[in-house]
């Protein structure tokens, strides 16, 4: 492979839309850089389909268009498609055909720890829900079942269909996965802490295995089938355990007055955290 510093560009490449200039020999070099991470990345959206130097006139069904618009997913919540040269798309770029070690391992279901880059953390939406988290029904502990077990999580109540963002940088370990009442989860190892975004939809915006940025929009809140408030459904756990999240069993946590949570015992109330990221959203 070419060495990372051999590669440069005059002037930007990507939608034109956006101004971009694609003179032919830097459409090829982005190409060219664009194949290789995929390769490295293991990431096939990633890959231009070919090296030719040239942008389609159709921008939006381009494949470079959309390989380079794939890779700033990876740090922009909004896309543009334009690489411009120095800038942060491609210093990102550069840092994968570099291999600076900021990329990690495919994620492993068991729990392994995961190092994370940036530890900048979001809220998980870009406004507060109308209701707080701290109280009744939604707050963490709260009883369910009629007594017989505590709620795990905190729920923030947003219409189906609202965007929800990474708290911070990641590897989603697991999912999207049939969670509760018609709902889904997925499960996403931030480095110092593993998050459960449970009640979300089916078709999420991040599968098992893929890297997520601060603020990226990974999902959307779902619909229950039996209960009229929507939500995400948050648990935060500080990974001193493994395994399955969910634990019907003696290994359970437990609250100080006995009532078990069915999770994990490495459960951890995210109460605290909420109240510290509810000042800082996503854009």
């Amino acid at each position: 492979m070419p060495d990372p510093l051999e590669f440069t560009i005059t002037n930007s490449v990507g939608r034109r839309s956006n101004g971009a200039v694609n003179l032919t020999p830097d459409v090829e070099t982005v190409q060219n850089m664009l194949r290789i991470a995929a390769m490295i990345e293991t990431e096939p959206q990633l890959d231009p389909g070919g090296i030719d130097g040239t942008i389609d006139e159709n921008e939006s069904s381009d494949d470079t268009v959309r390989a380079i618009e794939a890779f700033q997913k990876r740090f922009f919540n909004a896309p543009d498609g334009v690489i411009n040269v120095g800038k942060r798309t491609w210093r990102e770029l550069i840092d994968v055909l570099d291999g600076d070690g900021t990329d990690t391992q495919p994620a492993t279901i068991n729990g392994s720890a995961t190092p994370v880059t940036n530890n900048e953390c979001f809220f998980p939406f870009k406004e507060l829900p109308a209701v707080n988290w701290t109280e009744g029904m939604r707050r963490f502990g709260a009883s369910r079942s009629n007594g017989k077990r505590a709620h795990a999580g905190c729920d923030l109540y947003f219409r189906p269909g609202t965007i929800i963002h990474a708290i911070t940088s990641g590897i989603v370990t697991l999912g999207p996965y049939a969670f509760y009442d018609g709902t889904y989860a997925l499960e996403i190892d931030h480095g110092a802490f593993l998050a459960r975004y449970g009640e979300i939809q089916k078709q999420a915006l991040v599968k098992a295995g893929d890297r997520v940025s601060p603020g990226q929009p990974i999902a959307r809140v779902g619909k229950l089938n039996s209960i009229v408030n929507s939500m995400l459904h948050l648990e935060l756990y500080d990974k001193s355990a493994q395994g399955s999240l969910t634990v019907k069993n003696s290994q359970t946590r437990k609250t100080a007055g006995g009532i078990p949570f069915w999770r994990r015992r490495d459960l951890i109330d995210p109460t605290a955290k909420l109240n510290e990221w509810k000042n800082k959203r996503p854009v």
